[in-house]
């Protein structure tokens, strides 16, 4: 039997499914909240050099302000140097009687150095981040952008170890081996002394979640029947969207990082009460010949859903084998013709750039004008429209067409609000703008995930997602260095992501469109086995063709 056929007669979206889908969505919010916590964390507040440590005793200085000790020793507009201080006071220790202020311009304008004494941080908006605790700034800035990009590489590590474990241990062990690592590692960052220890639990951290978070996206779309795994899919991406939201609220309440890491890793230990509730994939089990187990849990989910099963239907149940392949497919066969390495590579493309400016955007709100946690918050907010409408449209006008709009809409978006004056009369329209963009590349990187996995020929379609998932995490780990270019322009960030939307967008018309038609089995299937890279591999394929039909004719 079909397995598809099975959850048909099981009840495709019962109460069984219904309680296990919303415990293994709730994975989603804390996965979230491991995403993105370096928006806030990471946060770097307004500083300049530290003024309160300079000895002015024995000068006129010794009383003066804090207001005007920055006018006298800080050059204006810069936050990495200061006026040399023995200068400035040099006049006065020789007696000078006249301006202050006058007399520590004309002298320390043409000596400027480094920060003597370290930095102050206004308190405005955070409390205490890396960046102010560990003095992340000037100099030593690019460590801020190195954990950004090694979380990146931590989640490109998680994506693929634990995709290959689960396939061979099961989803369920590597779901609750993912929450612990993510718990020890979490607990380890907030303790950390220096950026020596926590850059390796933030790498970590990087991996359990996205290993346990693919792991509970797979289990969420194997639990339901086919006509919900689209419905399954979008639903637990909006959970995901509701952690970005929640996220700004505990960030706002919770302004010290290491009690936001803390606050964001302690509910990891809830999961652990799931191990009596949360079952094997029932897939997985039948595909790894695990049958007794793999009949208790279908008793268990027909008696929860009100069922009868025939005990019948257990000798007869099979795993599902959509083509009896006559030799073992591998990553040459997604490129060895023209069609599929035009088809791939597209593909592999448009997750790079979809990755790339989703999180360039999720990661650059701290710089939008007006509050951080409000702009943060609006945009994990126009997520969930933006999968409602996926939900609503793809099955009725394709994926194609929602896919070009929603990348042109994302990009265009991207390039108009850099392209508007930055000032206070606009700072609004600047937001929208970047929230329209946000709102068109999180439909489209939906879409895309879903098209790669109907485009894909089945027997190359793990390989084909498995390069997808690594493109995607490539994009998260470029995100920070592209954001970083708003050293040489403030504007360039924006644009450079808006422009590779539009780039990806237009590639998008070279895709089929999926909706509607069987999916592919064989590459052979995309182009007939014609036109090929490599044609010793073709001239054996059409040689292997051929001798099946031969075979498969009536003698005469």
């Amino acid at each position: 039997m079909h397995f598809d056929e099975l959850m048909k007669m099981l009840g495709e979206f019962g109460r069984y499914q219904k309680i296990r889908f919303f415990m293994v969505c709730m994975f989603s919010v804390v996965s979230a909240w491991h995403a993105l916590n370096m928006v806030f964390i990471g946060a770097a507040p307004a500083f300049h050099c530290k003024t309160s440590e300079f000895n002015l005793s024995g000068t006129p200085l010794e009383n003066v302000t804090a207001e005007d000790r920055l006018k006298m020793f800080l050059p204006e507009g810069s936050s990495c140097y200061q006026y040399d201080l023995e200068v400035v006071l040099s006049g006065y220790r020789s007696g000078y009687k006249g301006n202050l202020s006058e007399h520590s311009m004309a002298n320390s304008s043409k000596r400027v150095v480094s920060c003597q004494d370290g930095y102050e941080f206004s308190k405005a908006d955070y409390a205490e981040t890396i960046t102010s605790e560990f003095s992340l700034v000037c100099g030593e800035k690019f460590w801020i952008r190195t954990s950004k990009s090694v979380f990146f590489a931590g989640r490109l590590s998680g994506a693929v170890i634990f995709g290959q474990l689960s396939d061979r241990f099961g989803r369920r062990p590597m779901f609750f081996l993912g929450c612990l690592l993510l718990l020890i590692a979490g607990t380890v960052a907030s303790f950390a002394p220096n950026m020596y220890v926590f850059l390796p639990m933030y790498f970590c951290q990087g991996a359990a979640h996205t290993g346990a978070f693919l792991v509970a996206y797979t289990l969420s779309t194997e639990l339901v029947g086919p006509r919900y795994r689209v419905f399954a899919g979008f639903v637990s991406q909006s959970f995901y969207s509701i952690g970005f939201m929640t996220l700004a609220g505990m960030a706002y309440l919770i302004r010290e990082w290491r009690y936001l890491e803390m606050a964001i890793t302690f509910p990891v230990i809830l999961f652990s009460l799931y191990w009596w509730f949360l079952p094997e994939s029932i897939r997985w089990l039948l595909s790894h010949g695990k049958d007794v187990e793999a009949e208790k849990v279908i008793t268990r989910a027909a008696k929860e859903n009100g069922v009868e099963i025939d005990k019948n239907i257990f000798k007869s149940l099979k795993e599902d084998s959509a083509v009896a392949s006559t030799r073992n497919y591998y990553f040459i066969d997604c490129v060895n013709t023209w069609k599929m390495a035009k088809l791939s590579f597209n593909i592999w493309f448009n997750w790079l750039v979809n990755s790339l400016v989703y999180y360039g955007l999720s990661l650059n709100t701290e710089n939008l004008a007006g509050s951080p946690y409000v702009n943060f918050c609006i945009a994990g907010a126009v997520e969930i429209p933006a999968y409602a409408i996926c939900i609503l449209l793809l099955n009725r006008v394709g994926r194609r067409w929602p896919l070009i709009i929603s990348m042109y809409m994302g990009g265009i978006a991207c390039i108009l609000s850099e392209c508007i004056p930055s000032n206070s009369d606009t700072a609004t329209v600047k937001i929208i703008f970047a929230m329209v963009g946000k709102f068109g590349i999180t439909a489209s990187y939906a879409i895309i995930y879903l098209m790669a996995a109907e485009l894909f020929p089945t027997v190359v379609r793990s390989i084909g997602m498995g390069v997808a998932s690594m493109s995607a995490r490539i994009g998260g780990i470029l995100a920070p260095i592209f954001l970083d270019l708003q050293v040489i322009s403030k504007p360039l960030p924006l644009i450079v992501f808006g422009s590779l939307s539009v780039v990806a967008g237009s590639l998008a018309f070279l895709l089929p469109e999926p909706a509607g038609k069987p999916l592919p089995q064989t590459p052979d299937d995309v182009d007939g086995g014609k036109s090929c890279i490599n044609v010793g591999i073709c001239r054996k394929k059409r040689s292997l063709k051929l001798d099946t039909e031969l075979q498969d004719k009536p003698a005469l």
